[in-house]
């Protein structure tokens, strides 16, 4: 049994020192509460910041070399593209360089003759003629050829397949076209989607958009947790389902995995703006049938203690050695009254500026409570 007493004892004693580093404490504070209107918001993202691959010539999706969901970079190759008309035009391209190269010895030939009085001007500036025709059409395929990713200048024989590339950094947002399926030209056949930003429109009464300004925020409710929003534009139309203003807002931090086009709930605060005590939500803990935050208890002094008798003094001590001495709770309740919640925080009454409480632990200083009571009992 003692062995037994001797291995609980420091389990408990390791279980409440774990407890108590995991309570956080932090102070009452002022801030500004406006009138906190609930509505239904969608993530979006601005025009700009979506990208679409197209085909630039018709022909026949080989190969991705992505998925949807995959995050690429700049210059990442996304599709590889095969294509008649690229055969038809790299085709060319190589003739027309061989052609080139045959104007050029003919024209130098030409001066030679020239020089020499065995043939005319006319017939020299026809071979200056025919060499700049022909260097023409080269550059004009060379272009067209380097904007597919091709690079011309490397080009010996023909060939019928490009590389499409991804013009900036981005997630793969939806692949349009079915592998092995034909294209036409500027046929789009994926989404790249830029994750530098993202946007919530809130759907918001028409009284109410009248009051949102420069200064108006929100809070962005995804996946359970809330992300800190301001006011981007009022947008000029109005949603015709729901016959509600849109109001545009910028989240300012976002999850990895957040998804465009997805339905969900937003706080905004309107004016006009008064000042309210605000605490963490994650503070409030209902106990005993009431709302109530957690304080550090305050102890008598031990020179108070002092100050006793003689014979109190003798009578605690007789406690103590017949082990009947209770031992208080570092923790006590009060009582406050919740006026509104934004965000991860709540206006309330009940507490002072500044005063202490327990933000995070609750559920651990709850147990050291029921533990005290139960003690109590004994």
């Amino acid at each position: 049994m003692i062995k037994t007493l001797l291995l609980i004892v420091p389990i408990l004693a390791f279980a409440g020192e774990t407890a108590t580093n995991k309570i956080t404490m932090d102070h009452a504070k002022i801030k500004p509460l406006g009138k906190i209107v609930r509505t239904n918001a969608q993530i979006t993202q601005l025009s700009d910041q979506k990208q679409k691959i197209v085909s630039r010539l018709p022909g026949h999706v080989e190969k991705y070399f992505v998925t949807t969901g995959q995050h690429v970079r700049k210059g990442e190759k996304v599709v590889l593209i095969e294509s008649i008309e690229l055969s038809k035009m790299s085709a060319n391209y190589v003739a027309l360089k061989q052609q080139a190269k045959a104007a050029k010895e003919q024209l130098a030939t030409a001066k030679k003759l020239y020089k020499k009085g065995l043939t005319s001007q006319n017939e020299l500036n026809q071979k200056i003629i025919e060499i700049e025709e022909i260097l023409a059409q080269q550059n004009a395929l060379a272009s067209q050829l380097n904007s597919l990713g091709i690079d011309a200048k490397k080009l010996t024989t023909a060939t019928d397949k490009f590389i499409l590339y991804a013009h900036a950094d981005g997630v793969v947002g939806q692949i349009f076209v079915p592998l092995h399926s034909n294209v036409n030209a500027e046929d789009p056949l994926m989404s790249i989607v830029n994750q530098s930003a993202y946007y919530a429109i809130a759907y918001v009464d028409l009284n109410d958009a009248m009051k949102v300004t420069a200064k108006t925020t929100g809070f962005v409710t995804f996946a359970g947790k809330k992300y800190p929003a301001h006011f981007v534009q009022l947008l000029p139309t109005i949603d015709e389902e729901t016959q509600r203003a849109k109001v545009l807002f910028m989240m300012m931090n976002y999850p990895e995995n957040i998804l465009i086009n997805a339905f969900t709930e937003m706080e905004i605060s309107l004016e006009p703006y008064r000042n309210a005590l605000m605490i963490k939500k994650s503070a409030l803990s209902l106990f005993q049938g009431e709302w109530v935050v957690f304080e550090e208890a305050r102890h008598e002094d031990e020179e108070h203690a002092a100050e006793k008798p003689h014979g109190h003094n003798k009578e605690a001590k007789e406690h103590e050695e017949e082990g009947e001495e209770e031992e208080e709770a570092p923790y006590v309740p009060k009582v406050v009254k919740i006026i509104a919640y934004y965000g991860d925080d709540v206006a309330i009454e009940g507490l002072d500026k500044g005063e202490e409480y327990v933000s995070d632990g609750v559920y651990f200083v709850k147990s050291m409570l029921l533990k005290s009571s139960l003690g109590d009992g004994d």
